[in-house]
Formats: structure tokens, sequence, C-alpha cells
């Protein structure tokens, strides 16, 4: 009787343990797919993009994720709302500005809503202005990054025309 209840205890204790992993593992993988609560600029500073007035959702990809391959950001809508998700390797190796520009960016894509890239861009650059996060510098960097790239181009010229705009409104 001695040894079976050993044994029945052994079995026990093994099934907790296992029970134990899974739990961990499942907590583990958890956390690495939780939504991040906000952007982080590359000054420290955090801001959640809003969409139709809910927060939208934040993901880092997953390093096997092949459709995050060659893109650094995507936000596409997810049931009743918004997410972006981050290629956290490619979005780190970019220049501050261009980091802390993109969050903008992907962020129009939501609160426009469009698909349309030189949209995203421009209203990004307008709301990025309007947030107090682009001013001379940053846009002299942006600038002398992709000052050849006709695409940039089109992305000032198109802010700018709304910042006359809204200029010429508040006369």
């Amino acid at each position: 009787m001695r040894d079976r209840s050993f044994q029945v205890a052994r079995g026990q204790a093994k099934f907790a343990s296992m029970k134990h992993a899974h739990l961990a593992a499942a907590l583990a993988a958890a956390i690495a797919a939780a939504p991040a609560a906000a952007f982080t600029f590359s000054d420290g500073t955090t801001l959640t993009c809003m969409a139709q007035g809910k927060p939208v959702t934040e993901v880092f990809a997953s390093p096997d994720d092949a459709s995050m391959r060659q893109r650094t950001g995507r936000a596409a809508r997810v049931g009743g709302g918004w997410q972006i998700t981050w290629n956290e390797g490619r979005l780190n190796g970019l220049p501050p500005v261009v980091r802390d520009f993109l969050f903008f960016h992907e962020c129009a894509h939501a609160r426009v809503p469009t698909e349309v890239e030189i949209e995203a861009n421009c209203v990004g650059l307008v709301e990025m202005r309007q947030a107090g996060r682009a001013g001379p510098q940053v846009e002299a960097a942006l600038r002398q990054l992709y000052a050849r790239d006709p695409y940039w181009n089109n992305t000032f010229r198109c802010a700018d025309a709304v910042a006359e705009r809204e200029a010429a409104k508040a006369k």
C-alpha cells in the first residue's frame, strides 16, 4: 500500500509540475504578445494612438512573421478597432527622427483611415507638427535623409499646404 500511495503522490507531483510548466509557457507567450501600452519616442516619452475614440493596440511582430519581414510597421483593422504591428528590429535600426515619424504615419492610417501611403505620410507629418514633435530641426533632418525622394518632397508639400490652409482659416 505504501508503494502505491508513493506512486500516486509522485504522479500527482509530476502532473502538477507539468501543469506549472504549461502555465509558465502560456504566461510567457501572453507577455510576449501583449499589446504595447503606448509608443515610446526616441526621447523616452510615450503616446498612444487614438482612432475613432479608441486606443489603437500596438504589438511587436514575432521574428518569424513573414508578413512583417520587409515592413517596419503596419496598421490594420482588427475586430472593431485598429492595431499597429511593429517589426522591432527594423524599427530600432532607423534614425530616431524617422522612427518617431513612423508612429504618426502608422497612426494616420488608423485615424483617417487610409490605405494611401502618401496620405498617411502627409497626415502623419501634420499631426507630428500639431503634437509639437516636429519643428525646424526634426524636419531638416527628415529632408536631409530623403532630399532626393519625390515621395518625401510630396509629403512636405502636402503638409505645408495643410498648414497654409489652416493659417488662412485662422485669419
